[in-house]
């Protein structure tokens, strides 16, 4: 087991992986001094003469540079010019088989006279040692159309000693790779494995439900291992905070299911104890049981479309409406309790504001900043809604309260689920305590742009931005 681990790591595969590529590249290296550097020497040899002979015939009056080609390329030359004269060079002495003692061969002359294309090309072996020799001649024509030739003759020097030299120190090349590529993958592995084995000992805490101590280190120079850290490191902040979220969602709504559950049994045991024969008392009771299950029946359908909107199961029905009826309409509904606290809604809304959006979900957004106004309106009991075109043709609706604020760390909060300013649950006043969540759920539906602005005991504004229809 432990072996099976060691093997699929990611530090045994990178090792293995530089080493079998080194392997490779040396064993690419001998197949080529076994098999392909004689043909390569022969087919380099053959190539290199044909320039030879071109440049023997450029310089076909100048005997020195005739000379120093030749020695240059150890060989020897013989040249048929264009009136039947021989000039012949030669640096290799008795090997030479294109002349000998001081004349022509014929028979590779007559070859080269014979052959269709001008060319001669062919190995010879030299009968006294068995030297394989090079031989190459071509036709060539002057100014007038007649021919001349040109023909060189170099040895095929044997290259089985140079093979075998390469060979023994290919050898000591091949230790010497090896040790290398040991040493330099090892090195190279134990440093990519080794930020990855922290990163993994920190996301084991993760996976343990420890998201407080997890931080994940910057992995100095591996740019994707930094951008995985700084990745990570953000979605153990964010886990974090829905841990921290969870914990206050259980609390909060089992004390708001529990609450009303409470005074429903006790009422009901009241009625059926103390009012059975008090028709007052009864109707009162039944009222308050009637009130809490109305709560609870908000509290659960807030969370139901609280859950189907941030898993977007909630489609938005985009269409034209006026916006001054809605913001009435709002108005109108929570004229019983404006007049029960003595609260006015000043309505401050220039006139023919037709909005692009969804009537419902915009009705609803309003209801709820109006609502929590309503818990937090200040000594001039007013609240306040604005509602405008702005400059760049969207409508800005705001909802003014002059309470108590928010302060300036609490303001990126408010929108989660149960969040309290004090940080002291209490049960929202005819609220589930959903109300600015499902508000964020909403516009962020929109793409719309909202917010709120507010200072201490000056009082906040939330505000958000929609299209305005577009007449034309």
């Amino acid at each position: 087991m432990k072996i099976k681990k060691l093997i699929s790591g990611i530090r045994f595969r990178t090792w293995m992986y530089f080493v079998l590529f080194s392997a490779l590249i040396l064993l690419l290296l001998a197949a080529f001094q076994q098999v392909l550097f004689e043909p390569y020497y022969r087919n380099t040899k053959i190539h290199d003469i044909q320039y030879v002979v071109e440049d023997l015939a450029k310089n076909i009056d100048d005997t020195d540079a005739l000379n120093r080609i030749t020695v240059n390329n150890d060989g020897c030359t013989v040249i048929i010019n264009t009136d039947g004269s021989t000039h012949a060079e030669d640096s290799i002495g008795v090997s030479c088989l294109i002349y000998r003692d001081k004349k022509v061969s014929t028979e590779y002359l007559d070859q080269l006279k014979a052959s269709e294309n001008g060319e001669l090309r062919l190995i010879a072996q030299f009968s006294d040692n068995s030297q394989e020799m090079l031989i190459y001649g071509k036709t060539f024509t002057n100014p007038d159309e007649v021919p001349y030739y040109v023909l060189f003759n170099t040895p095929l020097h044997p290259v089985v000693s140079t093979i075998s030299i390469i060979r023994e120190q290919y050898i000591y090349i091949t230790l010497i790779v090896l040790l290398m590529s040991f040493l330099i993958s090892l090195y190279f592995s134990r440093n990519l494995s080794k930020p990855i084995v922290s990163m993994q000992k920190e996301a084991e805490k993760m996976s343990k439900g420890n998201y407080e101590d997890v931080h994940f280190d910057d992995q100095g120079s591996y740019r994707e291992l930094n951008q995985l850290s700084e990745t990570l490191n953000s979605a153990s902040q964010e886990l974090a905070k829905i841990n921290e979220l969870r914990s206050d969602l259980f609390a909060n709504v089992s004390h708001d299911v529990r609450t009303p559950l409470t005074m429903i049994q006790a009422y009901a045991e009241m009625i059926r104890d103390l009012y059975a024969d008090d028709p007052v008392k009864r109707e009162e009771s039944i009222d308050i049981i009637l009130e809490e299950v109305e709560y609870m029946s908000k509290l659960t359908g807030d969370m139901s479309e609280m859950t189907k909107m941030q898993s977007g199961q909630i489609k938005l029905n985009i269409s034209d409406f006026d916006l001054c009826g809605v913001i009435d309409s709002v108005a109108d509904k929570f004229s019983v309790i404006t007049r029960e606290e003595g609260v006015t809604i000043v309505q401050n809304v220039e006139p023919e504001l037709l909005a692009h959006a969804d009537k419902f979900r915009i009705t609803e957004v309003i209801y709820n900043f109006v609502g929590n106004a309503l818990k937090f309106y200040g000594d001039d009991k007013q609240i306040i809604i604005n509602a405008f075109r702005t400059q760049n043709g969207m409508i800005r609706v705001e909802v003014i309260d002059h309470g108590p604020g928010i302060d300036h760390e609490q303001l990126s909060h408010i929108w989660e689920r149960y969040y309290k300013t004090d940080k002291k649950y209490q049960r929202a006043h005819k609220g589930s305590g959903l109300g600015l969540a499902i508000c964020k759920a909403i516009l962020d539906q929109h793409n719309a742009v909202y917010g709120v602005e507010s200072k201490v005991k000056e009082g906040s504004t939330f505000y958000f931005e929609i299209p305005a229809a577009n007449i034309n």
